[in-house]
């Protein structure tokens, strides 16, 4: 890759981070966030992007929020955006455009994270072995990353939109609200910033209040400052992320440390009580011994994703079956 300008962008369903990098880097400069609903296609934020960088990248790897197939790609949460590598390619010019799920990125980036740019909950340490990224964003992000020869290969899929179950009966009240509403409980309705959100709503209709429909930085915010069921919503929130985390290491066979990614994780680290959130973890019977070694990370890196681009644009072979190259 040396000499090659690569252009990298981990796109979300509320904005792209964008980054450009020079030789074998992994960490890119010059990065800059284009708001999604700033533009109408995908290629106007790319074009925007590039525009205020006044850079014309040789390559470009982009990590989209949604599943890659064929080189072409849509967001889950903005499903008006196509994103399709040949059109990029005949647009902008570039000599190859590599799609992959955002979560392969996530996943990839692990191996070369920083010791400050991560923060353990709880004592477990990372290990060798199969490692996993489960990131709540506007989405649920799922994936692992397999230990390959000399490197590592990432698997990524739709595992944010699995089934999920309640466990105590305040759980079940609320849960039954959403299933009204929506027709299903996902992992994704629950752990997610609308999630987060949609909990709040929930917890207050089966109390027989109403509630002004908040924002989830609202929630954040009001538990903050000690509104009490912004609060318990928050905790609630955390023991069902510590209990989906611990469901992705036994399907994944994680034993090399679940890893916490996106936005959402580290705006809640003030609240979160690490012997909780293992407790929560671990009470998979008859695995419980076994999570009680598989460490929980909070990634702090607001590039990770793009960093995960580098790594993929560097690798020799395929990371993942969620890369698509045309």
């Amino acid at each position: 890759m040396s000499d090659v300008t690569l252009l990298v962008a981990d796109i979300g369903g509320t904005h792209g981070r964008f980054g450009l990098l020079e030789g074998d880097g992994l960490r890119p400069g010059g990065v800059g966030i284009e708001e999604g609903d700033a533009h109408a296609t995908f290629e106007d934020a790319v074009a925007a992007y590039l525009g205020k960088a006044g850079a014309r990248p040789d390559r470009a790897v982009f990590a989209v929020a949604g599943p890659v197939d064929g080189g072409r790609a849509r967001i889950t949460n903005r499903p008006n955006w196509t994103i399709d590598a040949g059109s990029l390619r005949r647009r902008f010019g570039f000599a190859q455009v590599t799609l992959l799920n955002d979560f392969a990125a996530q996943a990839l980036c692990l191996p070369h994270l920083e010791p400050d740019e991560t923060r353990r909950i709880g004592g477990a340490r990372p290990r060798a072995g199969v490692k996993a990224a489960v990131g709540p964003g506007t989405g649920l992000g799922v994936a692992a990353l397999l230990p390959e020869g000399n490197g590592w290969r990432a698997l990524a899929g739709e595992g944010g939109h699995v089934e999920f179950a309640a466990v105590t009966p305040r759980e079940a009240a609320a849960f039954e609200v959403i299933r009204k509403a929506r027709g299903r409980v996902s992992a994704e309705d629950v752990l997610s910033g609308p999630g987060l959100a949609r909990l709040h709503d929930a917890f207050a209709a089966i109390d027989g209040e109403t509630e002004p429909g908040l924002q989830p930085g609202e929630v954040v915010a009001s538990a903050g400052s000690g509104g009490a069921r912004a609060a318990a919503t928050v905790d609630a929130f955390l023991d069902m992320l510590a209990r989906f985390c611990g469901d992705v290491a036994l399907t994944f066979g994680a034993w090399g440390g679940v890893h916490l990614c996106g936005g959402v994780a580290p705006r809640l680290l003030d609240r979160l009580d690490a012997a909780r959130f293992r407790s929560c973890f671990e009470a998979k019977p008859p695995h419980g011994e076994r999570l009680s070694a598989v460490a929980t990370l909070v990634v702090l890196s607001p590039i990770a994703g793009l960093i995960g681009c580098a790594a993929a644009a560097q690798a020799t072979d395929d990371p993942g079956s969620s890369r698509g190259s045309k």
